[in-house]
């Protein structure tokens, strides 16, 4: 889910009309609203699919930028038969190869970023809440449509199973502090 989920926040770009901001430094709480999503391991592959509760906590800095935090809470996975998301992780690290399909298990991370732009509307979820299940969704409610950009450079997701015939419980994926690619943790996996 990161890696595509991620492409497409960094690569999108919106053109809105202004709406103002009031530049006060608080933040602003929208959510919950109930989401799903696949997501995609380590070889890129879309190993489960998730379901979620997603929130947005943003803070006006005044500047035109705005720090946006997307939360995502009281999560659940259920897994794709094929490569496990830790199955490309490389060597050194607790990973396996396969998971089966059915494997079921709990998820929760979050996504910090900056948007850039000139507007802000804190009742854009209220208009249209469905819009808001997405990242991308909700930064045109929020954000309008035109010159805003997000930059999403921090994160983290986790994901826990029970035994479940499984060799792997837990898989870690966040960012890298120092750049570059992901950085992958354990593996959930049959093999």
């Amino acid at each position: 889910m990161k890696r595509i989920f991620l492409f497409a926040l960094l690569t999108s770009a919106f053109v809105f009309a202004a709406v103002g901001s009031a530049g006060n430094g608080k933040e602003t709480h929208f959510g919950p609203f109930a989401s799903t999503s696949p997501d995609n391991g380590s070889c890129n592959n879309p190993w489960a699919d998730d379901t979620f509760d997603r929130d947005f906590k943003v803070k006006d800095n005044g500047d035109g930028t705005f720090t946006v935090r997307e939360e995502f809470k009281n999560g659940s996975f259920k897994t794709n038969a094929g490569l496990s998301p830790g199955a490309c992780e490389g060597l050194g690290e607790k990973h396996g190869s396969t998971v089966a399909a059915g494997i079921t298990g709990t998820m929760h991370g979050e996504i910090q970023g900056t948007v850039t732009s000139t507007t802000f509307n804190p009742n854009g979820c209220d208009v249209n809440p469905t819009l808001c299940t997405t990242t991308t969704g909700f930064l045109l409610a929020v954000f309008g449509s035109s010159g805003a950009s997000f930059t999403g450079d921090q994160y983290k997701f986790e994901y826990s199973a029970g035994d479940q015939g499984l060799i792997y419980h837990h898989w870690e994926d966040k960012s890298n502090p120092a750049g570059g690619s992901d950085l992958f943790k354990g593996d959930i996996a049959n093999a």
